[in-house]
């Protein structure tokens, strides 16, 4: 048998091959024509979306999938029962195409760009469906950023739509920061979760809508909100309006288009049923006299005892006798309303206090500080009021 030139172990062969460099370029990848990698096909996850004339087929890295913990990680790894799998393609339904190729690359890069505020509510309600939680919580930043008179019912509508969340006051976040650090021996602040960030952004979208409450009232879109919405915004006590004629013209011509809505006759009485208790958000009693009689020659959203009872008020008649549903519905229409809307939850540069008027931070310094003073009073009234029991 013939042997290559100086390979023998006598010859040193075997050690000059040992100390021979090792190759450095990564092995060659076969790749057939469509592009599919057969060397490495635990590298890539691909997912078939159903589309309603044809389906796509979109390919990720397994690895960023598997550490995101979303549901499509959990799809991967078994843990969705009703996962489907076809030609070894994960199956998902009612997406957008585009959309969740975006998605997917996120999870890649942790990098996303949004092209409008309609654009960041597509991803936020994919990144809920598919729970990364990260990708909520840029959405909402971002959508508090970009948030404007022109689009805030947009995002009112969707977080309240997707999330059935109730606004927090900024109060409460503030007091809970401080908890937080109490209990972290004052480190800095640790995430928060989506939910917190979510009825953050509500209240934020409810305090912009306080501030430009005569501009978000004059849009179609306020007479197209359902019943609920309708009801958060309208009882709002910050309203900052130059008159309660306002919030009287909203309501009645959201209360003609919901009788249109549901082929009633379009009288007082089936305007009043529509609107329930929002009747009586307006406050009646802060309102000029002039202003009343006018607003009731168009609508009455009173009923004939309700705004004689008003009226006669105005008009500075004395009344007496009044149930104690009277009364608090007379109180109720004597509120003023406050010069300034609260202040937002900071979530981004816009939501930052220093972008608000001093008089508006120091109001809102002010309000807060009489409701600590009222439970403060409250507390040392039960003390006494126990003291005196044990005494």
């Amino acid at each position: 048998m013939v042997r290559p030139f100086n390979t023998s172990a006598e010859n040193g062969g075997v050690q000059a091959a040992a100390n021979m460099p090792r190759p450095t370029a990564p092995p060659l990848v076969q790749v057939n024509g469509e592009g599919d990698d057969f060397t490495n096909a635990d590298l890539y996850v691909d997912f078939l979306i159903l589309g309603n004339k044809e389906n796509y087929s979109v390919r990720a890295e397994k690895k960023p999938v598997l550490d995101s913990n979303t549901q499509l990680a959990h799809m991967i790894n078994g843990a969705v029962p009703s996962a489907t799998i076809v030609d070894g393609k994960y199956v998902v339904r009612d997406v957008d195409k585009d959309n969740f190729e975006i998605f997917v690359r996120y999870l890649e890069t942790k990098f996303i760009k949004f092209h409008s505020p309609s654009h960041m509510l597509q991803m936020l309600e994919l990144a809920s469906r598919f729970q990364c939680r990260q990708l909520e919580i840029h959405c909402v930043k971002e959508l508090d950023h970009n948030l404007t008179i022109d689009h805030v019912l947009e995002v009112f509508r969707a977080l309240w739509y997707y999330n059935s969340i109730t606004p927090v006051k900024a109060s409460i976040v503030t007091e809970q920061k401080k908890k937080r650090r109490h209990r972290k021996n004052d480190k800095p602040e640790g995430p928060v979760t989506p939910e917190e960030y979510f009825a953050a952004l509500l209240n934020n979208c409810l305090q912009l809508i306080d501030m430009h409450a005569e501009d978000v009232f004059a849009q179609e879109a306020m007479l197209a909100l359902r019943f609920e919405e309708l009801e958060m915004i309208a009882r709002r006590d910050a309203l900052q309006m130059s008159s309660e004629i306002v919030l009287l013209d909203l309501l009645a011509n959201w209360s003609r288009e919901e009788c249109m809505r549901k082929n009633l006759e379009l009288s007082d009485e089936n305007r009043r049923r529509v609107l329930g208790a929002l009747c009586y958000a307006p406050h009646y009693l802060t309102m000029t006299r002039k202003e009343f009689e006018n607003v009731k020659d168009r609508i009455e959203l009173l009923d004939p005892a309700e705004s004689k009872l008003v009226g006669d008020m105005l008009n500075g008649r004395k009344v007496t006798n009044l149930t104690p549903e009277q009364q608090t519905m007379v109180a109720n229409f004597k509120q003023q309303r406050p010069p300034f809307a609260g202040m937002p939850i900071q979530l981004s540069a816009r939501s930052n206090p220093k972008n608000y008027p001093k008089k508006m931070r120091k109001a809102a310094e002010e309000a807060e500080g009489d409701k600590r003073s009222c439970c403060d009073r409250f507390i040392l009234n039960c003390i006494s009021v126990f003291a005196c029991i044990f005494d």
